[in-house]
């Protein structure tokens, strides 16, 4: 379905691609901007071809994330273009708002900060646990600091193994075959949500850094070598490449899209990312609620190795973001596209 360009800012009256991007690995490798960033965003702004991003990462608000991308890129962004592995939990605080929620994955009150912002008013951190109970951690001689980054699988293992979620009890249900799961949170115990389950990320070291997905495996292990393998880890997880995602990304794309272009449908969405299992698996599994068409781009700038076989195949693989970019608009007939 072919688009046409907005050459004096006349609204189209076709549709014309969308994008959604990831950043790091795409934009940026640790606090290095990758060639032809830069000019890419330049040029769809230019354009008022609708993009969004479309990230893993988190542990700050997505004004501070935005402000400080536009900052490396030169250039103004909009808050509304940005999606964090943890954005949609947005729609979580109806629920979970006003009761008390255990937020881990940052230092000292960076991630209770957040979760207040977002809306949640009775957030405790693992900061807390360890003050009011201490000797909670396997090894309480170590600093505090070290308490904050490794006591995590510690309280969270606990907790899941507590009765109703109160720290120093262990749930009779525990192992009862006669229940779901064997009787493994299965007696009110907090419910668990992850985000960004990627395994690995792209940083300016040479070899990929492990992600918050590696702390689930881990938990994974844990939970199976404690319950004898007996028990399911119960669990929500979002990022990509998980449907929810998609879903929440496609929303705000959509409404992107309206702002620029009250009267412009999007046809086809072009999701340009470095990990072939994340990025490329969440676009080609994913079942547009919006009947848009979703493709996939994979570059070279980032976690996949240029020449290796990716684990899932994409509709097209690019030396760069830049040249993903000039890619989709020579193929969908825009003009400028050799720009």
């Amino acid at each position: 379905m072919p688009g046409l360009h907005i050459a004096n800012g006349a609204e189209p009256t076709d549709s014309l691609p969308a994008f959604v991007f990831d950043i790091d690995g795409v934009f940026i490798r640790g606090e290095k901007l990758i060639p032809g960033a830069r000019e890419t965003i330049r040029l769809l702004q230019r354009r008022k071809d609708p993009f969004i991003f479309l990230t893993n990462g988190g542990g700050h608000t997505e004004q501070s994330r935005v402000e400080k991308l536009g900052q490396r890129l030169g250039l103004t962004l909009d808050v509304e273009q940005f999606v964090q592995s943890h954005t949609p939990y947005y729609d979580l605080v109806p629920e979970y708002g006003d009761k008390t929620v255990l937020v881990l994955g940052a230092q000292g009150d960076q991630i209770r900060d957040l979760a207040h912002k977002y809306g949640f008013k009775k957030v405790l951190t693992s900061s807390d646990i360890m003050a009011e109970r201490p000797l909670i951690h396997p090894f309480p001689e170590m600093t505090k600091d070290h308490h904050e980054k490794y006591g995590h699988l510690q309280i969270i293992t606990d907790l899941l193994l507590s009765r109703g979620g109160f720290i120093g009890t262990k749930s009779p249900k525990n192992g009862d075959t006669s229940l779901p799961n064997n009787g493994y949170q299965q007696d009110d115990q907090p419910k668990l949500f992850f985000c960004n389950p990627d395994f690995q990320w792209s940083t300016e070291y040479p070899d990929p850094r492990l992600a918050q997905g590696a702390a689930l495996a881990a938990l994974k292990g844990l939970w199976d070598e404690i319950t004898g393998g007996k028990g399911d880890l119960l669990y929500s997880i979002i990022g990509k490449p998980t449907e929810p995602t998609y879903v929440y990304a496609e929303k705000v794309l959509q409404e992107y899209g309206k702002k620029l272009h009250p009267s412009l449908e999007i046809g086809t969405v072009y999701m340009i990312g470095d990990n072939p299992r994340s990025d490329i698996a969440g676009a080609n599994d994913f079942e547009s609620r919006c009947g848009y068409k979703w493709k996939s781009v994979l570059v070279e700038t980032g976690i996949y190795v240029p020449g290796s076989v990716p684990a899932y195949q994409p509709d097209h693989t690019a030396k760069d973001v830049k040249e993903a970019v000039q890619w989709v608009l020579r193929k969908e007939k825009l003009a400028n596209g050799a720009e």
